[in-house]
């Protein structure tokens, strides 16, 4: 195995904190996994299915959003945009880096796959295909989550303020116009796709219901397979749910 760390300059001119898995021979296959919100490229979810994904000789790279864990920048430049241009900076990298000869995979989870969703509905004119991608605990109401959920102070201080603090290693100074643009981009009012999604979710997630989850596939039933983990929250730490959760995706990835 060898891990690489280094910087991707984005679209957006500053660079990306970013990390590398890859196994001893070439990738059969680059998995980019997409954090949460408040978490980084160092999320225990992502390290052990890279561990998962080397043994079967895939690759796996994964970066930080603006504002978060070694990302140059401040969360004055977390926006919807900005976000989905740095997916598309690393994946960007990748096809350089093979010469467009490799296969791209997307594990992305809670706001990292709310964003992954919205970069499917925006139309791009090098949209890349990819080969399979996973969603776990999707923020498919990602505004609800941010007001009703995430948010420590009363919403009408953060709205008179402007802004407020949030995270958990790095505390963001999160700006009134994020929650505006996740309020002007709801995935329900904005869906369409045509990739295959597994959505692996708690049935007691705490923080992104999946009742929104189940309301999303009702729009798309052909294009959605659902894999509940009974009594797991959307952190999945408690009697093995985490590893259940990553030997279903290594399952995905591989048949």
């Amino acid at each position: 195995m060898k891990i690489q760390e280094f910087k991707i300059k984005s679209l957006n001119e500053y660079n990306i904190s970013t990390k590398l898995y890859l196994p001893e021979s070439k990738p059969k296959e680059i998995i980019i996994a997409i954090h949460g919100f408040g978490g980084d490229k160092e999320s225990s979810t992502i390290n052990l299915l890279a561990e998962k994904m080397l043994d079967v000789g895939f690759g796996l790279i994964c970066f930080d959003f603006p504002g978060h864990g070694e990302s140059e920048v401040e969360a004055d430049k977390l926006t919807i945009d900005n976000c989905i241009n740095d997916i598309i900076s690393i994946e960007d990298y990748i096809k350089v880096k093979y010469n467009n000869e490799i296969k791209i995979d997307i594990f992305a989870t809670s706001f990292g796959a709310y964003i992954t969703l919205l970069k499917l509905l925006k139309l791009f004119k090098y949209e890349t295909k990819y080969n399979k991608i996973i969603l776990r605990a999707p923020a498919i109401k990602m505004d609800e989550i941010l007001k009703n959920t995430l948010l420590r102070e009363p919403f009408d201080k953060f709205k008179e303020s402007g802004f407020t603090k949030l995270g958990f290693e790095r505390v963001m100074n999160i700006q009134f116009s994020f929650y505006q643009e996740l309020k002007q981009n709801q995935i329900l009012k904005l869906y369409k796709n045509n990739h295959k999604i597994l959505i692996i979710q708690g049935t007691e997630d705490d923080v992104a219901p999946i009742k929104d989850t189940k309301e999303l596939i009702s729009l798309d039933k052909s294009n959605f397979e659902l894999f509940e983990i009974e009594g797991a929250d959307h952190r999945m730490k408690k009697n093995g749910e985490l590893e259940k959760a990553l030997n279903k995706a290594k399952e995905y990835f591989i048949s």
